[in-house]
């Protein structure tokens, strides 16, 4: 068995579906749930997404994994409030999708005997809450890791053989690293999803476009529903790194605007043939996804 007792503080989307999958598929024999919310907290015990509610100071006694899957804007607090109550040996990990500010703090703080790895799952859904919570959410994700050379090996291996029950695949990159790579691929995407759904709205004929809108425009703006406070703190969190995302895609539509204005149709192709290639060799890596069609 590799964890005795989990907890979770943050029962919402990502932190329900974590414990969806371990309480269902029985990988750990009790998983605490801690959340501010007390409705979703007993939600989430209703569903079996955990196997009770706690306070952190009660739920962390005997735990031996504290998972932080709460709003990356107070992760930091939380791991404060829960520094007095950790045991010699207890591994925390999170869930958010910023790494830098969060590993070193933690690190910093982290008592000898106490392991930090910062985890982000490559997993979600435009919903909020337990309620949206999914057994299978993980299956077939990428869930990064970023250890550190502080990070004591068994923590790591116990860490990412949890990860292989749920079904998805563990994945070690530098927190820095990880940063850049998820302002590009996951932060950017956000921006231009609200970006392209905030040039309709400013439209003089916004309802006649709304009416028109069909599978392409859908598709493009579905992760401009996510919540917007949740976005505001990860895009600020990770600041820098986005803002070096934002120029390197204004260089591609700067390429494609000038070939457009210089009715330049070879430069035109050649950018959309390089964008289809590329996104035919992205792999379907959802299968929930699929089994929802």
């Amino acid at each position: 068995m590799l964890f005795k007792k989990v907890v979770i503080a943050g029962v919402g989307l990502i932190g329900g579906s974590l414990g969806l999958a371990l309480c269902k598929r029985n990988i750990v024999p009790q998983v605490v749930g801690v959340d501010p919310d007390q409705d979703n907290l007993e939600l989430a015990v209703q569903l079996g997404a955990v196997h009770q509610g706690a306070t952190l100071a009660e739920a962390l006694t005997g735990a031996d994994l504290f998972i932080i899957a709460t709003p990356i804007g107070v992760s930091l607090g939380v791991l404060e409030m829960a520094l007095p109550y950790l045991q010699q040996g207890t591994i925390v990990t999170d869930v958010g999708s910023v790494k830098g500010r969060l590993v070193e703090r933690a690190e910093a703080m982290l008592p000898a005997g106490i392991h930090f790895i910062g985890g982000h799952p490559m997993a979600g859904l435009e919903v909020a809450g337990v309620s949206g919570a999914r057994e299978d959410l993980f299956e077939g994700a990428c869930y990064l890791l970023t250890p550190t050379e502080k990070t004591e090996p068994a923590a790591l291996i116990r860490l990412r053989g949890l990860i292989e029950c749920l079904g998805a695949t563990p994945m070690e990159l530098d927190y820095r690293e990880h940063d850049e790579a998820v302002a590009v691929i996951s932060h950017l995407p956000h921006l231009l999803s609200a970006a392209l759904v905030n040039t309709v709205s400013y439209d003089a004929k916004e309802q006649l476009l709304l009416t028109l809108a069909a599978g392409g425009f859908r598709d493009t703006t579905r992760i401009a529903a996510s919540n917007p406070l949740m976005w505001r703190d990860i895009l600020l969190t990770n600041r820098s790194m986005v803002l070096a995302a934002i120029n390197k895609f204004r260089v591609q539509l700067d390429k494609i605007e000038q070939s457009i204005e210089q009715f330049d149709p070879d430069i035109l192709v050649d950018a959309l043939t390089r964008a289809q290639n590329l996104r035919s060799t992205l792999p379907e890596n959802r299968k929930y996804r699929l089994r929802d069609k």
